[in-house]
């Protein structure tokens, strides 16, 4: 969210169009009336961007459904979750990277797709310049094509949405059904039955009979339509096909989930009520099998970062139905919207996302009344955010920003590894005040493995544009994708901002190829304000990143700063805008005292329109410093 993103030109290539243009990315936020900054945005000059899946736009393979034959159809929207499997080359797969397979969140009545959320899978292969491209297919079913509609109706019985999910390292993929529902018709706006647009068919639903795909022990049980969704529901990708959802693992508003390497163990977070969100484990007996195994919920002592895990008998399939329930008499610790959940090898350790809200309050103090625990850092933050009381459910409480959290396999302590912000009270931080690093809201999260280095990646997905969200003046959101280097401390100045979608949009769903140099993420509901394709939901493909990321390049903590006198051409100086530099190369800014202020890549062009005015130090990769001035 700052002022200004580094201008550059990019090829964007569209998967049916084959369109390659190129688009000024500088930022201005305008008047907002309609917003200028449509476009999707990529810092940094050695970056490439793909757009290689438009919501909207592309057609997709479909199977037979209740209401039409097999066919075609429009992509639906609103791209969530991106599962990646790679190609398994002990089965044969050679000379591409693998699936994709692209949640959808848009709950839509469609005869050809299928009521209710949607899921869309297809085949990636890299070129020789390291780009990405859309592969044909031809699928078990008989379908051919590049993009294939996934068939939860005949197998599963749909899904209520698509929003988050789980994907293993052997690209074993669940897709979560996030919404909660309570009746067939709960009256809400986002009804997912939208008074039959929305799931159509709303009869009682019996599981391994209404469809073929259902699960050992349950098998013959009778309920309620709605009782039918908020699982996890595992997919193939490879044929575009649900395989079964998750019933042992209870009935919840799942976001997102980690499988540990004993492929045994399934860390899972809820997207609940705020400050009501469970905490679940799941052990299977069997590595593998997810079909039989113990359920667990995170209770956090009193006081304490540590907890203990709760099991709760999920071979009662009334448990599984109404695991709320059994939360609250066994006072299971209640957080505030957990969203996705990713494990690292490299720590050994779970990181969640915790998104937080703007006034938890009241939901703390009814959820507190009915059982839930509160989980020690809430206490912690609101001290810290001077709220005048330590209880979350006090009326100043506050949580706009929200977090990333840390869990301790050993230890089983959850603490916050890096909290939102920096704090911003309303009615402040204008353009030219605004810090170089906000971090608002964090949803989206994932782990990067690339030249034997491990970053936590953070996407952004804005609880709205006050409090210091954005800058005063802007309405509009604009969410932010960092990189953060697990082996440095988890700072907000070290974060490493890398996208940035257009206006009105989420940034989500990243993931990587296998050997981590072809990140995707998705750009959700973007404003219709947006020009084409800017106004669909898109995922894009991102090459050359690693750039970025390269340890070639200058000091974090140079020893000494003086010019050199005229080691390398910087003009103009004095500057307001922009400075020239003689040659390409990597170099960093730092101010009097010694701090780096930004750091330019592999460019001859660094932007300073968002730099106060004063004297600053240039240093290059080869320690020759420059000293400049900023009017």
């Amino acid at each position: 969210m700052n002022k200004f993103l580094t201008s550059m030109a990019l090829g964007l290539t569209m998967s049916t169009h084959l369109i390659s243009a190129p688009f000024d990315l500088k930022l201005d936020w305008g008047t907002q009336e309609p917003p200028i900054a449509y476009k999707v945005i990529v810092p940094g000059s050695p970056i490439r961007m793909q757009a290689i899946f438009v919501g909207g736009v592309d057609t997709v393979q479909t199977t037979k459904t209740k209401r039409a034959a097999a066919g075609m159809a429009i992509a639906k929207q609103w791209h969530d979750f991106i599962g990646f499997t790679p190609a398994d080359a002990s089965k044969g797969e050679t000379g591409f990277l693998g699936w994709l397979s692209v949640n959808h969140e848009m709950v839509l009545g469609d005869d050809k797709i299928g009521d209710g959320g949607g899921m869309t899978a297809f085949k990636v292969g890299r070129k020789s310049d390291g780009s990405v491209e859309v592969l044909n297919q031809t699928l078990a079913d008989g379908r051919k094509g590049k993009f294939f509609n996934i068939d939860f109706e005949s197998t599963v019985g749909e899904t209520g949405m698509n929003c988050g999910g789980i994907q293993t390292t052997d690209g074993r993929i669940w897709t979560a059904e996030e919404w909660f529902r309570s009746a067939n018709n709960d009256g809400t706006g986002d009804d997912i039955f939208r008074n039959g647009a929305g799931v159509r068919d709303t009869a009682d639903f019996t599981i391994g009979v209404t469809t073929p795909n259902g699960f050992p022990g349950f098998n013959g049980q009778t309920i309620k339509k709605f009782e039918n969704f908020n699982y996890m529901v595992e997919v193939d990708a490879r044929e575009a096909k649900a395989i079964r959802k998750q019933y042992n693992w209870g009935r919840q508003g799942f976001e997102g989930g980690a499988i540990l390497p004993d492929n045994k163990t399934v860390i899972l977070g809820e997207d609940g009520d705020a400050n009501a969100s469970l905490l679940t484990k799941f052990i299977a007996d069997v590595a593998g099998d997810f079909t039989k195994g113990k359920t667990y919920l995170f209770k956090q002592n009193a006081g304490s970062f540590s907890g203990t895990w709760v099991e709760v008998d999920n071979t009662n399939f009334d448990n599984m139905l109404n695991i709320h329930r059994g939360a609250m008499k066994v006072n299971a610790t209640g957080f505030t919207r957990l969203e996705w959940v990713v494990y690292d090898k490299t720590t050994n350790k779970i990181y969640l996302a915790e998104t937080g809200t703007d006034s938890p309050n009241n939901t703390n103090a009814s959820y507190i009344n009915q059982g839930y625990g509160t989980p020690k850092h809430a206490n912690d933050r609101s001290i810290a955010l001077g709220c005048g009381d330590s209880l979350v459910t006090s009326s100043k409480y506050k949580d706009y920003y929200g977090r990333v959290l840390v869990l301790d396999l050993i230890t089983n302590e959850i603490k916050t590894f890096l909290e939102g912000g920096p704090v911003m009270t309303n009615g402040t931080g204008k353009y030219t005040e605004y810090p170089k690093q906000h971090l608002s809201n964090p949803d989206g999260l994932g782990v990067l493995y690339l030249n034997d280095k491990s970053y936590l990646v953070i996407l952004e997905d804005l609880n709205g544009s006050s409090f210091g969200r954005v800058p005063v003046g802007v309405n509009n959101r604009s969410c932010e994708m960092f990189l953060l280097d697990l082996s440095k401390e988890a700072t907000l100045n070290n974060l490493v901002k890398i996208a940035t979608v257009p206006f009105g949009a989420e940034i989500t769903g990243f993931t990587a190829s296998a050997d981590g140099k072809n990140i995707f993420f998705n750009s959700q509901h973007p404003s219709s304000w947006n020009e084409y394709p800017f106004n669909n939901s898109l995922t894009v493909a991102l090459t050359g990143y690693e750039t970025l990321l390269s340890e070639t390049s200058v000091d974090d903590n140079p020893s000494e700063l003086v010019s050199n006198g005229d080691v390398f051409g910087v003009y103009p100086n004095p500057a307001s805008n922009s400075i020239k530099l003689s040659e390409v190369m990597d170099a960093a800014i730092y101010d009097i005292n010694g701090n780096r202020i930004k750091v330019s890549r592999n460019s001859d062009n660094i932007d300073i329109s968002d730099m106060t005015k004063g004297t600053y130090f240039i240093m290059n990769s080869d320690k020759k410093v420059v000293k400049i001035i900023v009017e």
